[in-house]
């Protein structure tokens, strides 16, 4: 049975968390902001929501790749 290879290593997954963690509040926070300053903390925090969901949804089709059938 094929198994994830980021699901593996500790360390991969450890910096697969960072960069996610990184993409959320550094990407997907100011791009909700741009939409205008109404509330600067929850427009960052539905940014940091939409780009978890959006990778939370990649990995899981990524994941299952590997699973057999």
């Amino acid at each position: 049975m094929a198994r994830n290879p980021v699901e593996r290593n500790f360390v991969t997954r450890f910096l697969l968390g960072l960069a996610v963690l990184t993409l959320m509040y550094i990407v997907g926070g100011p791009l909700v902001s741009m939409a205008g300053p109404v509330a600067g903390f929850a427009s960052v925090f539905v940014g940091a929501l939409a780009a978890f969901v959006l990778f939370a949804h990649w990995y899981a089709r990524y994941d299952a790749s590997f699973e057999s059938e």
